[in-house]
């Protein structure tokens, strides 16, 4: 129990000691609240009207379905992840050491091989719970979704909008949080190693040490984006071969086991490895850029601090990303025409025009956030105009997504 206390208070002066530590701690927060937001979401959404028992048959099976394929097909990914976790631990035991690294006075051949091979399992592990959050939330979030089409137009579109949502802020929060709590770790494992206390840690390498993380999502998504694409497609067409040229009933119909099968697939490949796979695909971008910042930071010749802004500076931005996106989701309603519950039809707003307007919301949020990042992180003294550089690089970014939506 007396430990208890030193360690909070080791803790507590490691995080205060640098910027890096601190960034790092604070994006850790974030996305652990953002984390307990989005269950909040989702007990909202939960609450909502099922309808009758003739729409709970049949989304029963398609939900037993999808989380019978996920255990059974995820059970199979883990055996090859850890199995490939082991081939990296030995891959990088016998390697030589990295020539010029500044981490090998501070991490032995074997640390670093353990780090790698924890960081893949890691990245595998949160690419499933990203998947499985996207697969749990939609086989729920679609029942009460067409349970509302019946009378209320405005909370059908809140109950589909915030259950994407739902599954979009888990998985990019669970990214920011597994890079930010391996980053901390091995920043914590510097500032406590003593045999080169009198020198300034070497932040701009933890990044490469990080990349088992995304190897480990990727692994995972490549197979969640495999099997349930395949399995998905080939129930599509059997239901249409079988149901429609065969026998005559009509896509769609639940008579036809074939079209339960073509749901499940929907939610397995469409929903869980759509999920892992941008996952993975946060997970790397993050990674590479602070690869490239510490790189770009120890290349000009920074300080200790400033080299902290550009590496942490992706970890910070998909930070602001959560905020600024979670912000839109409520502006995702509609104003007129909803449906009444008395059957009388009122003209109803375009959908798309709906989602535009919590757009850009987002987009211009985004747009004041990234320059206060870039002021406060990619700041040089001896070059003080350099972060209008980097903001005006953020906006051509922000102006190409805009043009994506407008001309599709």
């Amino acid at each position: 129990m007396a430990c208890a206390p030193a360690s909070i208070l080791l803790f507590a002066t490691f995080v205060s000691s640098a910027a890096s530590n601190l960034i790092a701690f604070v994006t850790f927060v974030i996305s652990i609240s953002f984390i307990v937001l989005a269950l909040n979401m989702l007990g909202w959404i939960l609450d909502k009207d099922i309808g009758p028992r003739s729409m709970q048959e049949i989304a029963e099976p398609i939900k037993e379905g999808s989380e019978g394929f996920f255990v059974t097909q995820y059970g199979t990914i883990f055996k090859l992840a850890f199995a490939t976790s082991i081939g990296l631990f030995f891959i990088y035991v016998i390697r030589d050491p990295v020539p010029g690294s500044e981490l090998n006075h501070y991490f032995s051949t074997f640390s670093m091989s353990m780090i790698m091979s924890v960081s893949f399992l890691l990245g595998a592990c949160c690419s499933a719970i990203a998947g499985y959050a996207g697969i749990w939330v939609s086989v729920r979030a679609n029942l009460r979704v067409a349970a509302a089409c019946r009378n209320d137009y405005n909370a059908a579109l809140q109950i589909c909008f915030r259950g994407g949502a739902f599954a979009a802020i888990i998985n990019v929060a669970l990214a920011i949080c597994g890079i930010s709590l391996l980053f901390m770790l091995l920043t914590l494992h510097l500032y406590s190693t003593q045999r080169l206390a009198h020198q300034v840690p070497p932040i701009e390498e933890i990044p490469v040490l990080l990349v088992g993380f995304s190897f480990g999502a990727s692994f995972v998504a490549m197979f969640a984006q495999l099997g349930g694409g395949i399995y998905t497609k080939a129930a599509d067409v059997g239901a249409d071969l079988v149901g429609k040229v065969e026998l005559g009933i009509p896509e769609d119909d639940p008579r036809n086991p074939a079209v339960i099968a073509d749901l499940v697939g929907d939610n397995v490949g469409d929903c869980a490895g759509q999920c892992a796979d941008l996952f993975e695909s946060i997970s790397a971008e993050i990674l590479s850029a602070m690869i490239l910042g510490g790189a770009m930071a120890k290349h000009a010749g920074l300080d200790y601090e400033m080299k902290a802004g550009f590496i942490l500076f992706p970890l910070l931005v998909h930070s602001l990303d959560l905020l600024v996106s979670t912000i839109a989701v409520f502006f995702v309603q509609t104003k007129k025409g909803h449906p009444s519950r008395d059957g009388n039809y009122g003209p109803l707003e375009d959908p798309l025009n709906v989602l535009k307007r919590g757009y850009y919301v987002s987009l211009v949020l985004a747009l004041l956030g990234l320059f206060w990042i870039c002021r406060n992180f990619l700041f040089i003294p001896a070059l003080p105009n350099a972060y209008l550089y980097f903001y005006a690089c953020s906006v051509v970014g922000v102006v190409v997504s805009f043009l994506f939506v407008a001309i599709t």
